[in-house]
């Protein structure tokens, strides 16, 4: 959106936002084309308020933007105010970390050959990231360095025509030699940039559309983007996505934000487990620093223990206006609500990532339905890509889902959700084991028809990329009191736990199954499946585990 103040700047935005000529706004209005080019060019005198009222209704704007060619009529001036300086914001002086992706950003940018896109999760540090690249390649911009806020996580991101006005502005072209035509207007754009070596930093990019008209030619000026999305559209792009911070960088980048209190200062084992609390995450990180600052009688031991607690983590890591909900809140609302459907219910899978099939079972959408908004979900940075077409969450992300989970479906609908992953998933795993078995096993326990395993070597690999998330199933199970699906299940995988001996869980499953005889009051298969706990554990124990 224009700034407020500059009349001429928001009647050229608004009349191009409607596809209408001075022409068409001169007979919609009653104004004549001298005086409305007059007025776009920041040369006419402070206009009459009816004439910025007729405009405002020949426009058809809404009454808040109403409301703003009004204010701006009545501050009126002979000129427009200079734009914006598009000055780099100031450089973080405890930056830490990301010294490998640093390299990556320096040396795309000294290249000049095409743009590079830092992506990944609000939060993340992309922002951060990309500053420090443009304060580290200083010298390779000795024409200047410009910076611009796309607010793209915004309901209203920055129209790309007010953009390209303001970076021309910015590099002291006049406003009388810009083009009204957004097509001359970026031509004029390119060719400007393309005589300068500078460093184009346009931070929190909505999408491809909201950049393509902004991005330089090569050889000269070069752009640095941020966003939340990968932008794959664009061609030629270099492209890092963030992830969060190492075990050690994170404690260093905690250490590094309450080090101004001597008296704050935690011991290291606290810190990083203060750290992992915070996932690791930038945003989370400086919250967490900043809570500590701001209450002297906190020690480190306080934020860890507030932070242990799962349900509460996400209100504890709020200091003043920053806010990892509030963050999480913004990419999930520009979701569609069956995306948003996707996105919550996968907070119930019981391990640490799942794939279109899980997806499927969980939300009751088509595979190829769900396929698509897993994609969504990853190119938003709310999931992490892991492989073979399988997504996880950032633990700090899953806690958000959880919530919103809670708060947007159900009872019913989460338990029915729930109940029905743990059947296929229990049942997915008889039918994989049973070709493990010296007698297969009835073909009907197989109950989905998208997972029936044809041969060997596709039951043996969902049974170990889905080991995990069939384990937790087992636990649920258990926790429900569904001990015969347990023990079922259990007996069917056996044979092939002999085929897959360094898992680490199979003592687990094995104690699961025991405990689920032993409920059932049957002592010959509580013994038999002691037994195979006890084999269980002596690999483990003969593998080092």
């Amino acid at each position: 959106m224009p700034e407020p103040s500059d009349l001429g700047e928001l009647v050229r935005t608004f009349r191009h936002n409607a596809g209408l000529t001075l022409e068409d706004l001169s007979v919609r209005s009653g104004v004549s084309v001298r005086a409305l080019s007059d007025m776009e060019r920041g040369h006419s005198r402070k206009p009459h308020a009816r004439t910025v009222a007729a405009l405002a209704t020949a426009l058809g704007v809404p009454d808040d933007e109403r409301k703003l060619l009004l204010g701006a009529a009545r501050g009126g001036r002979a000129r427009p105010a200079p734009a914006p300086l598009c000055e780099l914001p100031p450089d973080i002086p405890d930056f830490t970390g990301r010294a490998a992706a640093l390299a990556v950003v320096t040396t795309a940018l000294r290249g000049r050959s095409a743009p590079v896109v830092i992506a990944g999760a609000a939060g993340i540090g992309k922002t951060a990231l990309a500053v420090r690249s443009a304060y580290a390649s200083r010298t390779e911009f000795p024409d200047g360095r410009l910076f611009c806020d796309l607010r793209g996580s915004d309901s209203e991101p920055l129209d790309p025509y007010v953009v390209q006005l303001r970076l021309m502005r910015a590099v002291g072209v006049d406003v009388d030699r810009i083009p009204a035509h957004p097509t001359d207007r970026g031509q004029l754009l390119r060719r400007t940039l393309r005589e300068r070596k500078m460093l184009l930093l346009l931070d929190n990019a909505a999408d491809e559309a909201q950049v393509r008209g902004l991005l330089p030619d090569p050889g000269g000026t070069v752009a640095l983007i941020t966003s939340r999305r990968k932008l794959g559209g664009l061609d030629r792009a270099r492209r890092l996505a963030l992830c969060p911070l190492s075990d050690a960088d994170a404690a260093a980048m905690l250490r590094a934000v309450i080090e101004p209190d001597a008296t704050a200062r935690p011991e290291p084992e606290l810190e990083r487990w203060v750290a992992r609390l915070c996932g690791n995450y930038p945003l989370a990180l400086r919250i967490a620093g900043n809570r500590l600052l701001s209450r002297p009688g906190w020690t480190i031991e306080t934020m860890a223990r507030l932070l242990a607690d799962e349900e509460s983590r996400l209100d504890h890591l709020s200091a003043g206006d920053l806010q990892i909900r509030t963050a999480f809140s913004v990419s999930y609302g520009q979701l569609d609500p069956t995306t948003r459907l996707v996105f919550r219910r996968l907070a119930l899978v019981p391990g640490p990532d799942a794939g279109v099939a899980v997806a499927s079972v969980l939300t009751e959408l088509p595979a190829h339905e769900v396929g698509k908004r897993l994609d969504d979900l990853v190119e938003l940075g709310l999931l992490m890509s892991v492989t073979d077409q399988r997504a996880g969450f950032h633990d700090l992300i899953r806690l958000f889902a959880h919530e919103q989970l809670m708060a947007e479906d159900s009872h019913a609908d989460v338990e029915a959700a729930r109940r029905r992953l743990v059947s296929w998933l229990l049942a997915t795993a008889r039918g994989a084991a049973g070709w493990f078995q010296h007698s297969r096993l009835a073909e009907d326990d197989q109950s989905d028809p998208q997972t029936v395993f044809y041969e060997p070597v596709s039951a043996q690999r969902w049974l170990e990329v889905e080991g995990e998330n069939w384990l937790g199933a087992l636990r649920l199970a258990f926790a429900m009191g569904d001990h015969s699906a347990i023990v079922r299940t259990v007996e069917a995988l056996q044979p092939f736990s002999r085929m897959w001996v360094n898992w680490r869980y199979w003592p687990e499953v094995f104690r699961l199954s025991v405990s689920a005889a032993s409920a059932l009051g049957d002592r010959e298969l509580s013994e038999r499946h002691g037994r195979y706990c006890v084999r269980a554990e002596a690999a483990r124990q003969a593998q080092g585990m």
